[in-house]
């Protein structure tokens, strides 16, 4: 990969959008987390309560490969820029309507439509790259949401 090959802007946000509102809610609930887990800047995926059953081991181990994504999209969004992390986190974390995401910034419909979303989306793969690695997440499962041109 060109660390300078030109990223086609609308392609990367559709697909960070596909990643946000399809594949990671089936992670996180893969993990035993829910969407609300990530409003917090906090983040703890520790159990909340305990059944006393042994889970199986199959299940463990998998949760266990999944934590490490849950906490990179975690530490992405809180490391956004404030516009970005309030729009991922209205409608992605909160699935709040995009009338109820205008009244949380100082912005109109038309530039939330034709600039910031994708703005947004853009930045979050640009950021997720590196929260995949510094959260351990298996090689195996490292994305790259870049489309590039």
């Amino acid at each position: 990969m060109n660390l300078f090959a030109d990223i086609d802007v609308q392609a990367t946000a559709d697909n960070v959008d596909n990643f946000l509102k399809n594949k990671f809610p089936h992670l996180l609930l893969r993990c035993g987390c829910g969407l609300t887990d990530l409003s917090s800047p906090q983040l703890s995926l520790a159990p909340a309560h305990s059944n006393g059953f042994n889970h199986q081991e199959d299940s463990i181990i998998n949760a266990l490969g999944i934590e490490p994504v849950v906490e990179a999209v975690h530490h992405t969004i809180y490391h956004c820029s404030s516009i970005s992390k309030i729009i991922l986190l209205d409608i992605y974390i909160h699935n709040y309507s995009i009338d109820r995401t205008l009244m949380d910034i100082p912005y109109e419909r038309t530039q939330f439509y034709k600039v910031l979303k994708s703005k947004s989306l853009v930045e979050f793969a640009d950021s997720y790259d590196y929260w995949e690695r510094e959260c351990g997440v298996d090689t195996s499962d490292i994305i790259d949401l870049h489309i590039y041109q």
